[in-house]
């Protein structure tokens, strides 16, 4: 039984690992322009977070975005963003989360609808982005959401994609 136990867990670890890519967006692109890189885990993510020019590129949009880091879950269909904003003198990290939501129409007297929903949070700190991202890859998105809940809202409307 126990063998048993360790089998099915190493096998649901190994395929929720397997639902994890991400994408980076550098900044200037095109809102829908980004490198594909692949699958994603923790150590990769924190590896492309940490080694990101991100000072270098914050303010330099061009009209475009600015420089984000993405991370899909094609299991549960949340996806968990990373951006900045300010100069490179002073920015500061925007965690935006992708995700479903149930939502009256005609200005909330009509029938729920499930659509995708974006969320952004400013996080001064970068420890504090790679926390959000290591609940996010545990799969714990209502710890996740609790705690964002704390955080300075800088966006919340219906995805657009």
């Amino acid at each position: 039984m126990k063998k048993l136990l360790t089998i099915i867990f190493f096998f649901s670890v190994s395929t929720m690992a397997d639902s994890f890519t991400y994408d980076i967006q550098e900044a200037g692109y095109r809102f829908d322009q980004y490198d594909l890189k692949g699958k994603a885990t923790m150590e990769i993510f924190k590896n492309a977070f940490r080694g990101f020019p991100w000072k270098e590129q914050v303010g330099n949009n061009k009209g475009g975005s600015e420089p984000t880091i993405s991370v899909k879950n094609s299991k549960t269909k949340v996806d968990l963003w990373v951006s900045v904003i300010g100069s490179p003198e002073e920015f500061a990290y925007l965690v935006g989360i992708v995700q479903p939501k149930k939502v009256k129409t005609m200005f909330g007297f009509g029938k729920e609808k499930e659509v995708r929903w974006v969320s952004a949070y400013v996080l001064e700190q970068a420890k504090w982005v790679e926390e959000a991202f290591q609940l996010y890859f545990e799969g714990k998105t209502e710890t996740l959401n609790s705690q964002f809940s704390g955080l300075p809202v800088y966006l919340e409307k219906e995805a657009s994609n």
